[in-house]
């Protein structure tokens, strides 16, 4: 079993260009996503993609998988019927929760990409009390 390990692109703002495809032709993969209570897994179903041209994107909530699947060459044959989907692909996921784009992880093997990402842990707000007086200098 060959295995990739995919880089992941954190994208800090929401000014990321879209492809210069119409949406018309993008079609995005089958996705299984699981909650497991510490994070998410995502598991997109893209088999035949160019690997180096598959790129994943964590950005607030959203996951952004993009990529394309190059066409079937009949060889010297002609084709009979053509079902599998070529060409440009992208599909957004929208997380419940804030992910932890740091510990993000992505793997490809056997025509599965999957993700593991993790929820981001904030520390939750406390209380400051307001004393009376001078404030306190640095020694």
């Amino acid at each position: 079993m060959k295995r990739h390990n995919l880089p992941v692109a954190f994208v800090l703002s929401r000014n990321s260009p879209l492809p210069e495809e119409s949406s018309a032709h993008l079609h995005g993969p089958p996705v299984d996503v699981v909650d497991d209570g510490k994070g998410w897994q995502l598991v997109f179903e893209i088999p035949g993609a160019s690997i180096p041209r598959v790129s994943l994107q964590v950005e607030g909530r959203l996951v952004t998988l993009r990529g394309e699947r190059p066409p079937t060459d009949p060889g010297t044959g002609q084709f009979l019927r053509v079902e599998r989907v070529a060409g440009p692909f992208e599909r957004t996921i929208e997380l419940p929760e804030l992910p932890d784009p740091e510990r993000t992880h992505a793997s490809y093997a056997d025509g599965l990409l999957t993700v593991e990402i993790p929820r981001l842990h904030q520390t939750p707000g406390r209380s400051i009390p307001v004393q009376r007086g001078n404030p306190r200098t640095a020694s």
